[in-house]
């Protein structure tokens, strides 16, 4: 049997408003399914269409009310659109959360993720009271490791194509 997500009492039911210079993290609603739509992902499986949007931002909301995942939309500052999402998902085993993150096409190359990742990694050492941070990624995601590079996380292990990060 494997074990399910590890519930951290420190995660609020809706995910508080984060501001940095470019980027805002806040809540993602329903509202925001259209913009969402071409990076909306759970457990992997790609959105199709506004409703499946609806649907994984329903389980999103029932994984935090657990206190199993904390997820934000990425809000940049200079346009007030959506660019993205970032959060910790999976639960918090050992005090440990693992970082997810997706930016839409047209704000990529501009520095936004890497200043949410760091909002939202402080936020799990700070509020969430985590120990470490993880996130797993491709080795062929070059852009991806660099943000995580430039957040501070180390290479911790290698399997196949799969790189895993960590912060502590």
């Amino acid at each position: 049997m494997i074990p399910g997500p590890t519930r951290n009492a420190r995660v609020p039911s809706a995910s508080p408003t984060l501001e940095g210079a470019r980027v805002n993290l806040r809540a993602a609603t329903a509202a925001d399914a259209t913009a969402l739509r071409e990076i909306s992902f759970y457990d992997g499986v790609a959105a199709t269409s506004e409703d499946e949007v609806r649907a994984h931002l329903q389980r999103i909301t029932a994984d935090q009310a657990r206190g199993e995942t904390v997820h934000w939309a990425i809000e940049d500052t200079r346009s007030a659109r959506l660019a993205g999402t970032v959060g910790f998902y999976r639960g918090f085993p050992g005090g440990v959360g693992e970082i997810g993150y997706v930016l839409r096409p047209a704000y990529r190359g501009r520095g936004l993720m890497t200043e949410a990742v760091g909002l939202a990694v402080a936020y799990g050492f700070e509020v969430l009271g985590l120990r470490a941070v993880v996130a797993h990624t491709d080795a062929a995601n070059r852009t991806s490791i660099a943000v995580l590079e430039r957040c501070g996380f180390a290479l911790v292990a290698v399997e196949g194509a799969q790189r895993t990060y960590e912060r502590r």
